[in-house]
């Protein structure tokens, strides 16, 4: 992964199904900042052990390109 235009902040937090995280990136896009859209489970559940250290972006945030179809963004809280 390319984390040339991510930039780590300083946001912790924490999900009881999926566990801790201090691995929260904003976006950095010529002079705008998309403050938070990546994060990393550093810390998983027991059960989620296999996600640790996978890179999550909000799909309601960014643009997903899947076989070279851009998906439709989700609207949700996180919208």
């Amino acid at each position: 992964m390319d984390f040339a235009h991510l930039v780590r902040s300083a946001t912790h937090t924490a999900c009881p199904y999926k566990g801790r995280t201090t691995a929260w990136w904003s976006v950095r896009d010529g002079g705008a900042r998309h403050e938070d859209l990546a994060w990393s489970y550093d810390f998983p559940t027991a059960a989620l052990l296999p996600i640790a250290g996978l890179v999550a972006f909000y799909n309601e945030k960014v643009d997903l390109v899947v076989d070279g179809e851009c998906l439709a963004r989700p609207r949700t809280h996180f919208s």
